[in-house]
């Protein structure tokens, strides 16, 4: 790429994250407008969008992530949007990398959360345009964000020579070893209880399992101690509104670990813990898994095609064996999982 292509596309991107700064500025109207937009939208309580804004919303990614953004997104005549509710800050990152493929961007906004896509273009007038429907040609591009489901019906229908990015079905999750002091694990786990808490763990970075290379008789504690941390941070930033079919999930998520094992009530949500080598993945609304394994590299490998991200904390060799094997997936500390470099599509199995 040369240096004018470059500074093109660098051009391009400097309007979006002025407008993203205005909305994460609680002090400004803007900013104010658009929790009051985003609270009706997202499901999330005032807390919680706030909460997301001003942790997750990527508004000052420095000179060397937005550097490996530009140049790791292929060119497109035109670069199509279609993006997911569960996340509305991904909004930001999704059309960044449609405005570093394309001078030509056209974004669908999800019907049941349009509002983060007009409150970017609102501050930056003209960088992208919004559309009801998506009509991508051959030469173009489309970054796609849904469910695996969405994604199948989405492939069906476009024409030939449309280089289609999608990002389907994932979650995190979060691999703890070694020995830790009782304010490191408390410190670890306060961090842990923010990454399942933000977006009330809809995103596919949500962490839903966490794995723990330690005696049964640790895990238990840790389980403990998480449901505790979850608690207390939803007094601080509560559950928003959550569906009946998400509900009805808890209750059976909730039963069943009842008969595998042990749980915790932690707040609203759920915290099990399961007696034997078996996974129990949980549903949305701030519930996690916690299992004993001595081998946390294996336990993993059968979900290997749907990790995202892993939150790690313990010897360095692990954590190099992790990101080997788990190409797809962002590897990060604890209470990062929500926040990755701005430095190209969260989700990277599709690289």
């Amino acid at each position: 790429m040369s240096d004018f292509a470059f500074e093109a596309r660098r051009a391009r991107l400097e309007p979006l994250f002025a407008s993203a700064r205005s909305l994460a500025d609680a002090g400004t109207e803007r900013g104010q407008r658009a929790r009051e937009r985003l609270l009706a939208s997202s499901g999330l309580s005032a807390q919680g969008v706030d909460f997301a804004l001003a942790r997750c919303l990527e508004t000052a990614p420095d000179e060397a992530e937005i550097a490996a953004l530009i140049r790791g997104t292929p060119s497109a005549q035109v670069a199509h949007v279609l993006l997911s509710a569960n996340v509305f800050v991904a909004a930001h990152r999704a059309i960044a990398i449609a405005l570093a493929a394309s001078e030509q961007v056209r974004v669908r906004a999800s019907r049941r959360e349009p509002e983060m896509a007009e409150l970017l273009l609102a501050g930056a007038p003209g960088a992208f345009e919004l559309v009801a429907e998506l009509s991508p040609r051959a030469g173009d591009r489309l970054w796609a964000y849904g469910s695996d489901e969405t994604m199948d019906e989405v492939a069906v229908t476009l024409p030939a020579g449309v280089a289609f990015h999608a990002h389907g079905s994932g979650f995190g999750v979060a691999v703890l070893e070694g020995s830790h002091s009782e304010a490191e694990l408390r410190a670890l786990l306060g961090a842990l209880a923010e990454d399942i808490a933000l977006f009330d763990q809809r995103g596919c970075l949500s962490p839903r399992v966490v794995l723990v290379n330690a005696e049964p008789a640790l895990a238990g504690q840790l389980a403990r101690e998480l449901a505790r941390e979850l608690a207390e941070l939803e007094q601080r930033v509560p559950r928003g509104q959550l569906s009946a079919g998400e509900l009805s999930a808890i209750t059976k998520y909730r039963d069943t670990a009842h008969f595998t094992g042990e749980v915790f009530e932690a707040g609203l949500g759920y915290v099990s813990l399961a007696h034997e080598a078996r996974w129990l993945l949980p549903p949305t609304g701030r519930n996690i898994h916690v299992l004993a394994t001595p081998n946390p590299l294996a336990a993993l490998t059968p979900y290997r095609p749907l990790l995202t991200s892993c939150a790690f904390a313990g010897a360095p060799a692990l954590g190099q064996a992790l990101r080997q094997a788990l190409p797809g997936a962002r590897v990060c500390r604890f209470g990062e999982m929500q926040r990755p470099p701005f430095d190209g599509p969260v989700d990277r199995r599709d690289v």
